[in-house]
């Protein structure tokens, strides 16, 4: 039995189990990221609330949202991409070497997009073309792209001091919205990352290119019976995955003014974990950008809790664990559950 996922052809449509169970999910995860919220702020009033620390919050998490919506874009068409971090840090390093040099900031940031969308097109290429695992081709893609930045840079930051004010003033950039008393700076990262939910949740629910991703990702065989060209979508899937990986190393590069090969290390899990969370499928078939998205914000809130209470950072990774864990094992019931 084919399966949808809220953003799949069948999504508008209020009937049938598998909507009611992603529209509860999504419920679900909206009150346990009040639930922690709550808790939180009940625990840390001084503190947690506060828009300093919210705002700190919502930036951090910002980069973490592209790289889950890249994420989620691979495990629809049936894949999987562990190079995301990996990539973000060669394209991050790649601008940055590019600016030291007196690069124009245009140059730069397309060899940083070049550099992406080459690491896409082959981890597409091997999984779609050749049909190797993609669990294979992105681990390797993984280490070889690490290494490479890892080379190139000596493990040393990259700075870039004659690089145009503008560009390196950009990743920090603050909207200001009146308070009353002051204003509130909502970072431009969080604007980008929640314009970009927007944007691909409403593609991928009215362009039939997209919507088609979830054929592929339902049943490969199926899909190609129907006139669909699987091969080509999946290289498109990792090419799209690609450009929101370099949307993330050129906000955090202009950020943090550097170029840096350790860039996104652990980024790929944190990434699986808030995508199968927000409901995509390790099977395929399955994602939804607002459910990635409450994912991301979730495992925020819990990094933030950690710090908020003093806890033992080595948790917080772990907690990024036990998620994935949990989420992989309730997507295997469900998956299980629908092939019955």
């Amino acid at each position: 039995m084919m399966t949808h996922a809220a953003n799949s052809p069948d999504a508008t449509k209020p009937t049938g189990r598998r909507f009611a169970a992603l529209s509860s999910r999504q419920f679900l995860l909206v009150l346990i990221n009040v639930a922690i919220f709550l808790v939180l702020t009940i625990l840390r009033p001084d503190a947690f609330p506060s828009w300093t620390n919210l705002k700190a919050v919502l930036s951090l998490m910002s980069y973490d949202l592209l790289i889950a919506i890249a994420m989620t874009i691979v495990l629809i068409v049936r894949g999987i991409d562990l190079s995301v971090g990996s990539v973000l840090a060669l394209a991050s390093v790649t601008m940055a070497l590019l600016l030291r040099a007196d690069a124009s900031v245009p140059v730069a940031l397309l060899a940083g997009l070049g550099v992406a969308l080459l690491c896409g097109l082959t981890n597409g290429l091997l999984v779609g073309v050749v049909g190797i695992l993609p669990f294979l081709v992105t681990l390797g893609m993984m280490s070889v792209a690490r290494g490479i930045a890892t080379v190139l840079t000596t493990g040393q930051y990259i700075s870039f001091p004659n690089a145009p004010a503008w560009f390196t003033l950009f990743g920090r950039y603050e909207l200001q919205i009146p308070n009353g008393s002051g204003f509130y700076g909502v970072p431009v990262t969080l604007i980008i990352g929640l314009t970009l939910v927007v944007v691909t949740s409403l593609l991928f629910s009215r362009w039939t290119a997209l919507r088609s991703f979830f054929f592929v990702g339902e049943s490969t065989e199926a899909a190609r019976l129907s006139g669909i060209k699987v091969t080509r979508l999946t290289v498109a899937a990792y090419l799209l995955a690609a450009l929101f990986v370099w949307f993330t190393a050129v906000l955090l590069t202009s950020a943090n003014k550097i170029g840096y090969a350790n860039y996104g290390i652990g980024a790929e899990m944190r990434a699986l974990a808030a995508a199968v969370v927000g409901g995509a499928s390790l099977a395929g078939g399955a994602g939804n950008i607002f459910g990635t998205f409450l994912g991301v914000l979730m495992l925020a809130l819990i990094g933030n809790g950690f710090v908020m209470l003093n806890g033992n950072p080595n948790w917080q990774q772990a907690s990024v664990g036990i998620v994935l864990l949990v989420a992989v094992g309730v997507d295997a019931l469900r998956t299980y559950r629908d092939r019955r």
